[in-house]
């Protein structure tokens, strides 16, 4: 992370996740989980492979819908709504697989993200009206912001898919942030990193939270991150929900011991 960034004003709201179960034919993804995301913290999901971790992710961002249930954010119902409607409530997410256009610039694969929160018309905008110039370049100031505090600064122009594994991953990250989210999803966000990247994200993860002011729910596999940013921690396995606290409270639970962190030897 090479520079801080300039705050916008946030609206984050408790997330609740209300006794969700998901079912695909007779096998069920998430039975009965409820978990509450309070506004301005990092909450962490963590669990075994296959514990239900990504099914909850998209039931929240609105790519599954719950069988039973129901998610909350703030006085929003979001079990009912679209994925696109749901990121217009200021709800962003990065994914476990990166979705960067290869052959576009890192600034190309950002500016798509301020979508949402253009003003001016497709018409405008394609005939290059003044006001959708002016609008352009708020844009792309803000952009250059979020990815010089990324560290991605100096590749901006670069072709995405010339970027190293590490790199995209900021984008990725750089890319969510754009849409100036008040609650941020990060689906492995160190996942296939070296330990310095790992450090790196887990900074960033911090910043976000701490100089954004934004909410994020993350979910992670590495441990040592998972416990030195999050502030609360919900613990899946086989879908289910079997512990639910604080750092400490997660590390000295027996259920979470024998299911995930293993026992000592």
């Amino acid at each position: 992370m090479t520079a801080t960034i300039a705050p916008v004003e946030t609206r984050a709201l408790p997330l609740v996740v209300d006794h969700v179960t998901l079912q695909f034919g007779g096998v069920k993804a998430l039975t009965d989980v409820s978990f509450t995301v309070e506004p301005g913290t990092v909450h962490a999901v963590i669990g075994p492979n296959g514990a239900g971790k990504s099914s909850t992710f998209n039931v929240i961002s609105g790519l599954y819908r719950a069988t039973a249930g129901a998610v909350r954010y703030g006085d929003h119902e979001l079990s009912s709504m679209r994925a696109g409607a749901i990121a217009r409530l200021g709800i962003g997410r990065t994914f476990q697989n990166i979705a960067l256009t290869a052959s576009d610039s890192v600034l190309e694969n950002l500016m798509v993200a301020r979508y949402r929160l253009t003003r001016t018309g497709y018409v405008s905008a394609a005939l290059g009206l003044p006001r959708a110039r002016r609008e352009e370049r708020v844009h792309s100031r803000r952009v250059i912001e979020i990815a010089e505090f990324v560290g991605i600064g100096p590749m901006l122009n670069r072709p995405a898919g010339t970027l190293s594994y590490g790199q995209r991953k900021k984008v990725e990250l750089a890319r969510a942030l754009a849409t100036e989210p008040d609650l941020l999803l990060l689906d492995e966000p160190a996942a296939g990193l070296p330990t310095h990247e790992k450090t790196e994200m887990a900074e960033l993860v911090r910043a976000v939270n701490t100089g954004l002011g934004a909410s994020v729910l993350i979910v992670e596999h590495d441990m040592p991150l998972v416990m030195g940013v999050a502030d609360h921690i919900s613990v899946l396995d086989f879908g289910r929900l079997i512990a639910d606290g604080t750092p400490v409270d997660i590390q000295n639970d027996p259920a979470v011991i024998a299911a995930y962190l293993g026992k000592e030897s």
